[in-house]
């Protein structure tokens, strides 16, 4: 089954970034290592052309995921080519760090029965969130972004970012700021299941579009 959020008792939070690689990953993973956290980072395959390096730097902070090849909208696509979109992006991936991802974040959290099956059938867990900080909305300004992930640092919970816009980077001191002031800890999503895995039919207070 998809998995939104870890479980409720434990103290941990997962910053997830969807989009990347891209000019402002450099920038991402600087923040994260001079804070000692960990995130996830779902890659569009097509874009690793252009950072190949930074898959392998994003496993030292943390775990890579599948974000399709070209960023399309799979609920409108035949199978074959929602196969197609995942496959190629396994092998560059694998390519790059020698192994293929293990989990999958849709696009645009469009999802189908379709789709899950097949990834399931590359045996990728699908990851969506439960705290948006709706850093890829028009105007969106660094102050918002902060105030909409600072609502949502329960434990357990999983962020949704992106790799790919400057106020992003911005925010991201104070995020991991306020992770600390509450005694959390930023993590990737394989930690904060091993840590504290959603307890069956947990809930999570937010479902993204499509669900």
């Amino acid at each position: 089954r998809p998995v939104y959020c870890g479980g409720r008792g434990g103290n941990a939070v997962a910053l997830t970034f969807d989009d990347g690689p891209g000019p402002y990953t450099d920038a991402i993973l600087s923040e994260l290592r001079a804070a000692g956290a960990h995130a996830t980072f779902f890659l569009v395959g097509n874009r690793l052309q252009y950072w190949p390096e930074a898959p392998r730097e994003e496993l030292q902070v943390g775990a890579v995921g599948n974000h399709t090849w070209s960023h399309p909208p799979l609920t409108k696509r035949r199978s074959w080519l929602v196969w197609l979109e995942l496959l190629r992006t396994q092998y560059a991936v694998a390519q790059d760090v020698g192994r293929k991802p293990v989990l999958f974040r849709v696009p645009y959290a469009l999802h189908d029965a379709g789709g899950e099956a097949i990834a399931r059938r590359l045996g990728m867990l699908e990851v969506f969130w439960d705290v948006d900080g709706r850093d890829d909305v028009p105007d969106a300004r660094a102050n918002d972004v902060v105030r909409n992930v600072e609502r949502g640092l329960r434990p357990g919970a999983i962020v949704e970012l992106h790799d790919m816009h400057p106020w992003t980077v911005a925010a991201l001191p104070r995020i991991l700021r306020a992770i600390a002031a509450r005694e959390r800890l930023a993590v990737s999503v394989p930690e904060l299941l091993a840590l504290d895995p959603p307890a069956p039919h947990q809930g999570c207070p937010y479902a993204p579009v499509g669900e």
